[in-house]
């Protein structure tokens, strides 16, 4: 199998990507995208005290929560 221009450009991105900015590094990304990659605990560290205290019904809209809900139903 031939070596690509297009293999050689995702080698060289791969070998100089360390040398960005974390703020180019993640330009690609969408906020779910990196999201997905925190655990819950790393997400949970982002609040306050008080945000953590909060009920869900002081956090979330009705709306919100009927679409957190359908979501969970989905999983089944």
């Amino acid at each position: 199998m031939p070596y690509t221009m297009e293999d050689y450009r995702r080698d060289y991105l791969l070998e100089h990507m360390h040398k960005l900015p974390p703020e180019e590094r993640l330009k690609g990304l969408s906020s779910e995208d990196l999201l997905k990659r925190l655990s819950k605990n790393d997400l949970l560290k982002g609040l306050s005290k008080n945000d953590l205290l909060k009920s869900v019904k002081e956090r979330l809209t009705p709306e919100e929560i009927e679409a957190c809900l359908k979501e969970l139903r989905q999983q089944k």
